[in-house]
This record gives structure tokens, sequence and C-alpha cells, in this order.
């Protein structure tokens, strides 16, 4: 009966592995969502807690090309959803990719660095985020976006702006003046969300202060954009202050 259990053991262990790798494949596409006239959502996914979860970065369509907000969410040696990225782009826009501003560390805004320095797309961020990223094994963006500035591309303005600490040390956030869209990434969380996600390198003191400032420096705005989840209310702000005052 022994000899017999061993080869039943080893099947299911097989049917498990075949089961999960069918479960990563199944992963949605890249999708991108038309926003505003010049800005589109991308969204790209991966596995969390057993589920396709879905991560938000932002293109931006100026008269000298594109802008990307945050890679495509890949892994150290994976970068199919930014290779999916950059083929819609090609596809659908037929215009070069000009640089992407990544608004933290980890691996849903840079996992995709190396791809887009392959394509010739300049990535930047903050000497912080820099230097966090290589730390963690990631290619090194160009840090030396100051706290507070900014570009003018192709007469879009795209501000770069480090309100505080929160989700992580060094996380900025993307305001589009003309547009009146504030790409949160990570910092905020959709109005959606039922809780903070992933926490284990957050400020939760300084987070609702920074939350706060937000506010008071971007009142009124059309689209407030999360790191993950749905956008289309303009509540976000607010149910990060509400989940951030339950863990308390």
């Amino acid at each position: 009966m022994l000899c017999s259990i061993a080869p039943i053991g080893r099947l299911l262990l097989l049917l498990a592995l075949v089961a999960g790798q069918a479960a990563a494949q199944s992963l949605p596409s890249v999708k991108v969502t038309p926003l505003t006239k010049r800005l589109y959502v991308h969204t790209s996914y991966r596995t969390y807690q057993g589920t396709p979860f879905p991560a938000n970065g932002l293109i931006a369509r100026t008269r000298d090309g594109i802008v990307l907000v945050d890679t495509g969410w890949d892994v150290l040696g994976d970068s199919t959803n930014t290779r999916q990225l950059l083929d819609w782009i090609d596809q659908n826009l037929h215009e070069p990719v000009r640089f992407c501003i990544v608004t933290h560390y980890h691996d849903d805004r840079v996992a995709g660095i190396s791809l887009l320095r392959k394509a010739g797309v300049r990535v930047i961020s903050t000497a912080l985020t820099a230097e966090l990223a290589a730390r963690e094994g990631y290619e090194k963006p160009e840090g030396w976006l100051p706290a507070d500035t900014t570009l003018m591309v192709g007469r879009l303005p795209i501000r770069c702006y480090f309100a505080g600490e929160g989700h992580t040390s060094d996380n900025i956030v993307v305001w589009f003046p003309t547009e009146r869209v504030l790409f949160g990434g990570c910092l905020v969380k959709s109005y959606a969300a039922f809780g903070l996600g992933n926490i284990a390198n957050a400020n939760l003191t300084a987070w609702p202060n920074t939350i706060r400032q937000l506010q008071r420096t971007f009142p009124n705005p059309r689209f407030v954009v999360p790191g993950h989840q749905e956008w289309d209310k303009t509540t976000s702000l607010e149910q990060t202050l509400r989940l951030l005052e339950l863990k308390r």
C-alpha cells in the first residue's frame, strides 16, 4: 500500500504545479483606458493573495512624444507587462516614448526599467527612489528629480511632487494641471479599497498628514488615479484617510 501512495502523490503534485502555471498564464493582458484627450491609464496585473490584481500607471501623449508614469507591474527577469505596454503604444499611438517617471521603488513601479532602457527610453526618479530601487536589485533610474518640479514636455506641464512619506519613504505623485489629473500611485488607495495593502515599508504616522498635504495642494481634481484598483470617483484621498484611521 505504501508503494502505491508515492506515484499518486507525485501525480497530485504535478497537477498542482500545472494548475499553478495555468493560473499564472491566465493573468489579464495590459489594459489601456482613455482618461482625457491627452492621458490614458495603463493597467497591468499580477497575482496578489491568490487572485489577479491590477496596478495602474499613466500614458501622457504630448506634442513631443509619449511620457509614461511607472512601468508595467513586472518582476525581476520578467518584463511581459511592460513589453505589452510598449507594443500597445506602438500599435495605437504610433509615437516614440521619450521617458518614464517612476513614483517609488517597488516592483509595480520599477520592474520594467531594464526593458525600457533596452528600448531607448529614459527612466527618471528622485535620488531616493533611484537608491532604493538599486538596493532592491532593479536597474537604477536617473535620480535627478527634485522634490517639487514641473517638467514641460511638448507643451504639457507635468508636476512631480513629494508631499511626504506614506506608503514608502520615497513616494511621489504626478499632477497634470491642464488635465486636472492627480496620479497618486501607491500613496493613494482607491475609493474601492478595503485595506492599505502592502505596508511593509510604510510610515503610518506620517501618511495621514501627507494625504492632507495633497488635498491642500491639489484641490478639486477631475480624476485621482491610485496605484491600484478603480479611479472613476474622486474620493480616493478621503478613503485613504479613512483606512489609515482604522489602522490606528
